[in-house]
């Protein structure tokens, strides 16, 4: 018998639908965003764009300034690179223990994940690659076997997951990205979870220096987009 799944509320769907924006940079650091102009895309009530906007608040995603409204959040340099280290430690810690106590079926899910990101770099297609990394990560946590270390991924993926989409077009990101996800999978197929979060600790320093090497350019890509739309 499957357990029922009640379906999403009206907040949680605009909460879906503003992360993936957010993410993939529709909506840009800094911009403000209007309730009301929600509230009539959304065909909502304003109470629910701000009970959305208030769950994105607690990711981090959007700032509320008072008397100003809602912003999306910026972060700086050092701020990601802290964050890329915390995700170096409980990544590499997610996936060592996804090696030991993952099914077999889980582990030929990863499997297929990783043939997905490797076809996205074949075709150099960004948004494919993005989805199947991050199909790939949600399948570690179901198979990792700590609720408490999911929540503490989690609470830090959606602020890292914008950067990382914004990144993966630099430094040859997707051939080594590919590379670095054969060799884990490797890894995990054996059952080796010492070499795992070995392999998992050296791919996030490369996705760190990535972003620290590219960051003014991702920045300055940001600001020119930010600046169409006002002409527009």
């Amino acid at each position: 018998m499957q357990n029922y799944q009640r379906p999403p509320t009206v907040s949680e769907s605009i909460v879906k639908q503003l992360k993936e924006e957010i993410i993939k940079g529709i909506y840009l650091p800094g911009e403000r965003i209007k309730i009301l102009d929600l509230a009539k895309r959304f065909g909502a009530s304003q109470t629910s764009v701000r009970e959305a906007l208030k769950i994105l608040q607690k990711t981090d995603l959007v700032t509320e300034i008072p008397h100003k409204g809602y912003f999306i959040t910026s972060l700086d340099l050092d701020e990601l690179l802290d964050i890329w280290k915390i995700k170096e430690e409980l990544w590499a810690l997610a996936f060592s223990w996804f090696a030991e106590r993952a099914t077999k079926e889980q582990i030929e899910r990863a499997r297929r994940c990783v043939e997905k990101f490797k076809e996205a770099y074949i075709e150099n297609d960004i948004d494919k690659a993005f989805e199947a990394n991050f199909a790939l990560t949600d399948v570690i946590l179901e198979g990792c076997g700590s609720r408490k270390l999911v929540s503490l991924l989690q609470s830090i993926e959606d602020q890292a997951k914008r950067y990382r989409y914004l990144s993966l077009e630099y430094d040859d990101n997707l051939r080594i990205s590919s590379h670095y996800f054969e060799e884990v999978m490797k890894a995990i197929e054996k059952r080796d979870k010492v070499k795992t979060a070995q392999l998992m600790k050296e791919y996030i320093k490369f996705s760190a220096s990535v972003l620290k090497n590219n960051y003014e350019s991702i920045i300055a890509k940001e600001r020119r987009k930010q600046r169409a739309r006002v002409i527009e």
